[in-house]
């Protein structure tokens, strides 16, 4: 009777499993990788905003973003809080709104480490009003308006220094509070709201610091401003996390951005010569 053969086969020893268990975990983890990078890379990027009418230059940058295969997704907050939160919360990829005193405020109070990456265009900061055509008709106890968080307190009062209406301490700068004013040269009244709240009130007061877009908004004139201050510190700034930093749709819209002839195009017919690209 025939003997059946039996066909032997070399047994695992445990250093080749190891071996075969490591390369296939591998091969897992770079499909995994792969895969999430794709579908990162297909989801809209978010952009986070303020009200403002600047934000139809953001529009044109996401249309052309979208003809390259970018989908891009704003969000509108009415107010400069939430736009930071979001990002930091993740809910969106980066904003555009603030500048760079206003980041670094909101990081010291909030504990976010958000960063700066790239300036969008700037504006001045002006006195307006709706009542008096220059600064000299602006009477005594004049109701004046402007935001009341930090950095813009201190910004509407360094612009009532220049205009001779109060004097303040000596180098509080960026950092001056109503504390801070040694003489009110010119009585005034004081009002601070939420900045974006400051296009709807100054049909009601005297004036307003504030930036053109509220004063557009408004209906006024961007360049009708009693008196006007540029530092370029005050550019707006893109806006992210440390993690998104280097992220490559986020990079590319920011460059669609800057150098889109159609949203320079749309700021001028907005801003006129008020606005600058840093």
């Amino acid at each position: 009777m025939a003997m059946a053969s039996k066909t032997s086969y070399p047994s695992a020893t445990p250093g080749r499993l190891t071996a075969f268990l490591a390369g296939l975990l591998t091969v897992l983890t770079i499909t995994v990788t792969a895969s999430a990078a794709r579908a990162q890379e297909t989801k809209p990027l978010r952009i986070a905003l303020a009200t403002s009418i600047s934000n139809q230059a953001a529009e044109i940058a996401a249309e052309e973003a979208e003809v390259e295969g970018l989908k891009v997704e704003l969000i509108e907050f009415n107010d400069w809080n939430t736009p930071n939160r979001a990002v930091a919360d993740r809910e969106a990829d980066a904003n555009l709104f603030q500048h760079v005193p206003y980041l670094e405020f909101t990081n010291a109070n909030t504990g976010n480490d958000l960063v700066a990456i790239a300036p969008a265009f700037s504006t001045p900061f002006g006195l307006y009003s709706k009542k008096v055509k220059t600064l000299a008709e602006l009477p005594d106890n004049a109701q004046i308006v402007f935001s009341g968080d930090a950095v813009n307190t201190a910004r509407s009062l360094l612009l009532l220094q220049q205009a001779k209406f109060v004097e303040l301490k000596p180098g509080v700068g960026t950092k001056a509070t109503l504390e801070d004013v040694v003489t009110w040269v010119k009585p005034l009244k004081i009002t601070q709201l939420d900045g974006p709240q400051i296009a709807r009130v100054l049909d009601d007061v005297d004036a307003a610091a504030t930036y053109p877009t509220f004063a557009k908004l408004a209906g006024l004139d961007a360049s009708s401003g009693l008196i006007f201050e540029n530092d370029p510190i005050y550019a707006f700034q893109f806006v992210t996390r440390p993690d998104m930093r280097d992220d490559k749709r986020l990079r590319r819209f920011v460059e669609i951005y800057r150098n889109s002839p159609a949203v320079k195009e749309k700021l001028r017919s907005l801003y006129g010569s008020m606005v600058s690209f840093p």
